[in-house]
């Protein structure tokens, strides 16, 4: 009966009452809608957390068109198809201009750069600017004005929020702009996430002076993940400037790289690692971490010797490198910094093995890195080419669980792969040679006959549990045993060679 009921098909009745089966379509509706909201929580509020916590969202009552925003990008994670944009329809159908308006436009702006749409996430990011500028969000009395602590604090986030995305953003254009940080900000900082989620009792915000000054003082205030990340995304802003710098000064590049290094020295203990004593990961203090590598090679990877291949796309999917800019150190020394950032930021990826949750734009530090890594294979020798493949291969697997699901990480995973083809491939053929006669390497000699495994079993059926500590480790093996399972390390011969007498007189 097409949905309705045959007992409300009267001829010539113009009103007809709702049927059972259509509130059963109503109610397949609202339970459709929680559960993309659901997914919006669960896989994606935890990287850009500006709106109220989960238990809270349905109580807020947002404004249709910010729902429909996170119901679009909780469609994004379910297996089937992503679900129609309804809404950009709705963003740009209604005209007001309210902090509700800056988050749906915020979000939106994010999930259109997942998307590869360069030009709306720009146009919807800059519209959100406009409105948090105009309402005043920068200022610390902005988030007073509500009397609602939970949503006070949302407040707070959501212009940091725009502050991150805004250099983020500014770190794929030629010309910098950074309009959030020219403004005379002085929000007070986020709360820790934990407590932001229990949203039962949120504390009195630290203000941003308090937490710039914490290293001059005794005492010891503790400060949330998104502080480390918003003072992390500070040194990236100012990377990117002196990076837009036709000049620099060598002691403005010195302060800068003072920066990065003294960011890392002044975290707190339980700030150093990115996972808890329960093995749950702090998304907010993954993106502080990365964030700082990130800049890290954005610095050092233009003055030094490296030359990467650089993807030439529409829509960009890694930050604007600078040509050869002048070096503060010998660029022998910006080749090892960028590559030891490089390094850091992959060893980040291992600990953190699901990336289903990452933010979108660690994307474009998954590429760098990456970029960084084959620049760096191929002025080093094969000796280390394994080393060098390796971290290729665990961000090539992040960017292929991504590009699931984000469109960009799509084109960063496909053109990754195919440089990283085009540096390995030969290097690859000539370890394995593919001839007729070729035996399995584990096979190649059999176990009873080695000399080397009598020796072997003779280690460790001694008597003598003690052995010298100098014991070559290479003795116990049988050759090539080490070569074909273990990895050579990758390390500056400088540091790792017999020093020589230096006279210091």
């Amino acid at each position: 009966m097409n949905g309705r009921d045959a007992s409300s098909t009267i001829s010539g009745q113009q009103n007809q009452r709702i049927t059972p089966v259509a509130e059963g379509q109503d109610q397949d509706a609202a339970d459709s809608d929680a559960r993309l909201v659901r997914l919006y929580y669960e896989n994606f509020h935890s990287a850009h957390p500006i709106l109220v916590p989960a238990p809270l969202y349905e109580e807020r009552k947002y404004p249709s068109y910010l729902h429909e925003v996170v119901t679009l990008i909780g469609g994004h994670f379910l297996s089937s198809a992503p679900i129609p944009d309804m809404a950009s329809v709705q963003l740009n159908a209604g005209g007001e201009r309210t902090p509700c308006k800056v988050q749906a436009l915020l979000l939106y702006s994010i999930l259109s750069c997942a998307r590869g749409e360069c030009s709306q996430a720009h146009t919807s990011f800059s519209q959100a600017v406009d409105i948090a500028l105009e309402l005043g969000m920068y200022r610390q009395e902005f988030a007073s004005t509500s009397s609602n602590a939970v949503e006070a604090e949302s407040l707070r986030r959501t212009w940091w929020e725009l502050f991150i995305v805004d250099v983020y953003m500014a770190a794929l254009q030629k010309r910098v702009v950074l309009r959030c940080s020219g403004v005379p900000y002085d929000v007070a900082l986020p709360c820790e996430e934990s407590v932001y989620a229990n949203h039962t009792n949120i504390p009195s915000p630290p203000t941003l002076a308090g937490f710039n000054k914490r290293i001059f003082t005794d005492e010891e205030t503790s400060y949330s993940s998104f502080s480390y990340r918003i003072e992390a995304v500070c040194i990236l802003a100012r990377v990117l400037v002196l990076n837009s710098l036709p000049e620099t000064h060598r002691d403005h590049l010195q302060a800068v790289e003072n920066a990065l290094v003294s960011w890392t020295n002044h975290l707190p203990p339980n700030k150093v690692d990115i996972v808890d004593t329960y093995g749950s990961v702090d998304e907010i203090l993954f993106q502080a971490h990365t964030t700082i590598h990130f800049a890290a090679m954005l610095l050092h990877l233009p003055r030094s010797s490296l030359r990467p291949v650089c993807p030439e796309t529409e829509c960009p999917i890694c930050p604007v490198i600078p040509s050869r800019l002048s070096p503060s150190f010998t660029r022998h020394v910006h080749d090892i910094k960028a590559t030891e950032a490089s390094k850091q930021l992959s060893n980040l990826l291992s600990v953190r093995p699901s990336v289903q949750r990452y933010s979108p734009f660690v994307v474009f530090s998954l590429v760098l890195c990456g970029m960084v890594q084959l620049a760096t294979s191929r002025i080093h020798s094969s000796e280390c080419s394994d080393h060098h493949c390796n971290r290729i291969i665990l961000v090539l697997g992040c960017l292929k669980t991504l590009k699931q699901k984000w469109p960009i990480a799509n084109r960063a995973h496909y053109f990754l792969r195919s440089v990283a083809a085009e540096t390995f491939t030969a290097w690859i053929e000539s370890r394995y040679p593919q001839t007729s006669n070729a035996v399995p390497l584990a096979s190649r000699n059999g176990p009873s006959n080695l000399p080397e495994n009598n020796a072997w079993l003779s280690v460790v059926s001694s008597n003598d549990a003690s052995r010298p500590a100098e014991t070559d480790i290479q003795g116990i093996f049988s050759p090539g045993l080490l070569s074909a399972y273990i990895d050579p390390t990758c390390s500056e011969p400088l540091l790792l060679g017999p020093m020589p007498d230096l006279d210091f007189t």
